[in-house]
């Protein structure tokens, strides 16, 4: 009898186990990419906030883990050019292709990210005047199924990352 029991607990937890897993897995393919939006306010004009915007030597202050941003191949600035960047994440070395789709200094910009989990459509624009206001706009594809399970079920932390580094390049172009 207690073996019986035991063995009905066992297939219960497998069964159960088996059915997380399935269910983890079906999220990658009903969602296989998402969205999300950050926005912040900037005492700035949107030129001042563009140029801290591309400063490679200060994206470091705003950037969590930023190394460097290096041009592969085109033009500094113009669409099609093909960018290196790096991050560090933990003591872990991320190398990512950084693809320029649009620039319309300066007041929009937009990037295609690539790296070995993700594909990322991102652009930035600046409206205002004397303050500016900065959205960024993000479109996140994991490379496959088992990424595009993991980023859409880690939505949450990269909207909340997103806002965060927004508010961050805030500081560094109201710095005086």
């Amino acid at each position: 009898m207690y073996k019986v029991t035991v063995m009905k607990f066992l297939k219960i937890i497998l069964f159960a186990g088996a059915g997380l897993v399935l269910i983890f897995f079906s999220l990658g393919l009903i969602f296989p990419s998402y969205e999300y939006e950050s926005s912040v306010m900037v005492k700035a004009s949107p030129e001042k906030c563009w140029i801290v915007f591309h400063d490679s030597k200060k994206m470091s202050e705003w950037m969590d883990g930023f190394e460097s941003l290096t041009l592969k191949n085109g033009e500094p600035m113009t669409p099609g050019s093909l960018y290196e960047i790096v991050v560090n994440d933990h003591n872990k070395r991320i190398v990512m292709s950084e693809k320029l789709i649009e620039v319309n200094a300066p007041t929009r910009v937009s990037y295609e990210l690539n790296n070995e989990v993700l594909k990322s459509e991102s652009s930035f624009s600046f409206e205002g005047t004397a303050s500016t206001t900065i959205v960024s706009h993000y479109k996140i594809t994991g490379n496959n199924i088992l990424w595009k399970s993991i980023l859409f079920a880690s939505r949450s932390y990269m909207t909340r990352s997103g806002q965060e580094q927004l508010e961050s390049l805030k500081k560094v172009i109201e710095k005086p």
